[in-house]
Formats: structure tokens, sequence, C-alpha cells
């Protein structure tokens, strides 16, 4: 499928929700490593150009401390995409198949997002001035949730 490019005017994040999340603070402020995981699912409903990105972030305290803090965030981001017929190709079983430059499109405004949520969700706690990083979007393709498979939202 030769990839549309992406015109930003078209892409609508129109709602977040947060569907969950978790804090295990730690009992003092101090420097902490912590290690990231990332996984996304994908849902779409193609009558009314509309794809949901579901964001899975967990934080923990890396395994050589002995502080057992960790944050755990799980986000639907709904976006509205102008002529997302555009971006999709319909595979033998009539299934769509996105392109990756559309998905990593959206993943990478969703953890964007869900970065300064995440951020903003901290500030009060001792884990404070945690600042998630800078994650490659095709990276993330990669890492989708198992079991994760395209259903109408």
């Amino acid at each position: 499928m030769k990839e549309e490019k992406i015109n930003t005017d078209k892409l609508h994040l129109f709602h977040i929700d947060l569907i969950e999340s978790s804090i295990k603070d730690l009992p003092q402020k101090g420097k902490i490593s912590f290690n990231i995981k990332v996984a996304h699912k994908t849902m779409h409903n193609l009558e009314d150009e509309r794809i949901k990105i579901g964001l899975l972030i967990d934080l923990e305290t890396d395994k050589t401390t002995d502080e057992n803090a960790n944050a755990h965030f799980n986000f639907d981001f709904h976006f509205q995409i102008d002529e997302l017929k555009k971006h999709f190709k319909l595979n033998e079983k009539e299934n769509p198949v996105f392109s990756g430059l559309l998905i990593a499109t959206l993943l990478g405004l969703s953890f964007s997002t869900a970065r300064g949520i995440i951020y903003e969700r901290l500030s009060n706690t001792n884990l404070q001035g945690i600042i998630l990083p800078i994650v490659s979007p095709q990276k993330m393709l990669s890492q989708q949730m198992e079991n994760a498979d395209e259903k109408n939202i």
C-alpha cells in the first residue's frame, strides 16, 4: 500500500479517557531509576471515521533498588480522521489494514499527550519530576497489547 501523507489538519483528538490509574508512591523523595513499559491496541469504526488508541503505560522501580514504587496508567484516545479511507486497504478477509504512518502518528500524539497527563498526576507525589522519555512511535508499533484485535468502537 502506498502510504498517504498525513495531514494533521484532518486528525482530531476529540476525547481522552483515563480508564485506570494507580500510583504506589515512594516513602520519600529521591532519585530512583524507573523502567517503563508501553503497549497499545488499536480499534476502529470505519463508518464514523474513528480510531481509538488504547495506551498502557507502566512505570516500575529498577529491580536494583529496595524501593518498590510503581505507577500504572491505561488511556483511551479517541480520534476522528477526515478521509480515513485513504489510510487503509481491505485484506482478503475484508478487514482494514491501516497505514503504519497513520498509526505511528496517532501513537506519537497519544503518547505525547499521556506524558503530560502522567507528569501532572505524579506532581503531588514523591515521584514528582519523572518525565517519560521520548519514545519512537515506530518502536511502539511493535509493542501491541497481547491478544488485542481490532474491534468497532
